[in-house]
């Protein structure tokens, strides 16, 4: 028993430590954005690609024209829609591609269509079903494109409803941000959010997509970053004008499917990268396991005790976070959310690396 007590604290420790270092780099990478005033008014392509989504773009790009931002574009690549888009702007530039064109090709062959399209010097990447929050949006971003920087990272939340999935889709989403914007700022940038981030064009239209990249559906995002990105050229924005929001998953088959082909692109990630989210997620599985073991052996007392402290610390980690990036605002509910999260990621990471799919809708 005395072991297990011993194998729970050390995870516990390796949790708060983990959680705490990202936290504390994002406190100063927050001030640092924050602190930012010069605008950089360099021209901008935003680029969506998009499949089926006429209801989403005829929704969302208005807020995208309302920018109040001196030079930008907007590229829709449409993926081979069945319903065909049809909306005119001066700023808006269609690409379409016929379905036969991609011979089954996911999402990163249209991002690279869109990609070589961009005529400025900055491409600026969401996604149909994303709205920015403000009409200062693409200015916030570019006010972090100062050099020696080549790639913004944005934050991206999906809108709160009610119900469990919501929550632990919030929840979810406060992670994946506390730890690809806190390791970026430690000067591992490993990952970004498709729904908002900024490259520099010559940059990212440097990515050439190596064939098992090409073999999955996702990581149009995550993948860029694994090549493209370096301690040097990667910056963060903080700013709240600066976030792009969009519909959650509204059932649990659908949110299921959507993680299992994200979890694809795990895989291809760096070692070191396997390593550190790794451990994350088994330090805070271990955990869980010793303290059902304790449970079933029954030493309740010193169970229940150990998963109260953990409980606790755990969600002023949380309020933390919320506090920092406005994200995460049911951290009251964590007790729920943080053990739903650890089985739900586990169990689908193992998923994903025995199923492939191409298609990215």
């Amino acid at each position: 028993m005395n072991f297990l007590i011993c194998i729970f604290l050390i995870c516990c420790a390796y949790q708060f430590l983990y959680q705490w270092v990202l936290l504390f780099s994002i406190k100063k990478g927050k001030a640092h954005s924050d602190a930012i005033q010069k605008l950089t008014k360099e021209a901008v392509s935003v680029v969506i690609c998009a499949k089926d989504e006429q209801e989403n773009l005829e929704k969302n790009l208005p807020f995208i024209f309302q920018q109040v931002y001196p030079d930008f574009e907007v590229i829709v690549v449409d993926d081979g829609s069945i319903i065909p888009f049809t909306m005119q702007h001066s700023q808006l530039k269609i690409i379409r591609i016929p379905e036969a064109e991609k011979v089954g090709q996911g999402k990163k062959y249209a991002l690279q269509k869109g990609v070589e399209a961009a005529s400025k010097p900055w491409i600026l990447l969401t996604d149909a079903d994303c709205q920015p929050v403000s009409e200062n949006w693409i200015a916030e971003m570019m006010k972090n494109a100062v050099p020696p920087y080549k790639i913004v990272l944005g934050v991206s939340p999906y809108n709160i409803k009610k119900g469990l999935l919501n929550s632990l889709i919030e929840y979810e989403t406060a992670q994946t941000a506390l730890q690809y914007l806190g390791f970026a700022l430690l000067g591992n940038p490993y990952m970004s959010v498709g729904r908002n981030v900024l490259y520099a064009a010559e940059l990212l239209k440097s990515k050439k997509w190596n064939p098992q990249e090409l073999a999955i559906a996702s990581g149009d995002d995550d993948l860029a970053m694994q090549t493209l990105a370096t301690a040097e050229n990667t910056n963060v924005c903080f700013s709240q004008k600066s976030f792009t929001t969009s519909e959650a998953k509204s059932t649990w088959q659908e949110w299921v499917t959507q993680k299992k082909r994200h979890y694809q692109s795990g895989s291809m990630y760096r070692l070191r990268d396997k390593i550190l989210l790794g451990s994350y997620l088994s330090s805070k599985l271990v955990l869980y396991l010793a303290f059902c073991i304790m449970m079933v052996l029954g030493n309740v007392y010193s169970a229940a005790v150990l998963l109260l402290i953990y409980v606790g610390i755990n969600t002023l980690l949380q309020f933390i976070l919320h506090r920092f990036t406005q994200l995460n605002t049911r951290w009251y509910s964590s007790f729920i959310t943080d053990f739903l999260y650890c089985i739900f990621t586990v169990t689908l990471g193992l998923f994903s690396t025995t199923t492939s799919s191409h298609r990215w809708k």
